[in-house]
């Protein structure tokens, strides 16, 4: 008698379709995913329009800036008014804790303060009073190079800001982003003597989530 042949079942032919179809669905299901979140992405920036908020440095003023020669340290204290607008009709601004300001003098801080924790309304503009005081090690040639900015009247003075903030759509919180801005201003003076007149600045931001960077604006 010959051999016979082992019997095919059909659930053996079809498995491998099974699997194609299994995948192709996951597959659909995904796009789909991707289709409306993009679709809702873009619906809402054609709604909402968001826009980017502004900040700038309107004046500051000196309280105590002393250099010491013995240990070669400046201590510093100044408050820096800053204007802040959040310029959305639908979008909220909160500030929240952990917020940070430096301000620095080719490269070597001055002081350093923080903002205080606020929630910005629609359409809105705050003025802010920020408070910085420091002692940092200032050596003699930078001590230097400072009273000759100051004869000449063109301190340069680099403004450091990073705040975390929440974006609130009606009731609703958004992710927490951090806002990073960097102010390149030329006061023509820093003295306690004589309040400072900020004669030129400029202004540049960006944004980042998690750490990622997500974009930059300008500010102005």
């Amino acid at each position: 008698m010959g051999k016979r042949s082992a019997p095919r079942y059909p659930e053996d032919e079809n498995k491998g379709g099974g699997v194609c179809c299994c995948l192709c669905g996951c597959c659909c299901f995904l796009l789909v995913l991707v289709a409306l979140f993009v679709g809702s992405s873009v619906y809402l920036v054609y709604t909402l329009k968001p826009k980017a908020p502004s900040y700038s440095v309107s004046k500051m003023a000196v309280s105590k800036f002393d250099f010491s020669s013995s240990d070669l340290t400046l201590y510093t204290k100044l408050v820096a008014t800053v204007r802040a607008e959040n310029p959305n009709d639908k979008i909220g601004i909160k500030y929240a804790d952990g917020s940070r300001t430096v301000v620095s003098y080719r490269g070597t801080p001055l002081c350093s303060g923080k903002l205080p924790t606020f929630f910005q309304g629609h359409n809105n503009v705050t003025m802010l009073e920020i408070s910085m005081e420091g002692r940092h090690g200032f050596g003699s040639g930078l001590q230097e190079a400072l009273e000759e900015s100051e004869k000449a009247g063109n301190v340069p003075l680099d403004v450091y800001v990073t705040v975390p903030v929440q974006l609130l759509l009606d009731t609703y919180d958004l992710p927490q982003l951090k806002v990073n801005v960097h102010a390149a201003l030329v006061v023509d003076s820093i003295s306690p003597k004589k309040p400072p007149t900020i004669k030129s600045a400029t202004y540049q931001g960006n944004w980042s989530w998690g750490g990622i960077f997500v974009g930059s604006f300008l500010v102005y």
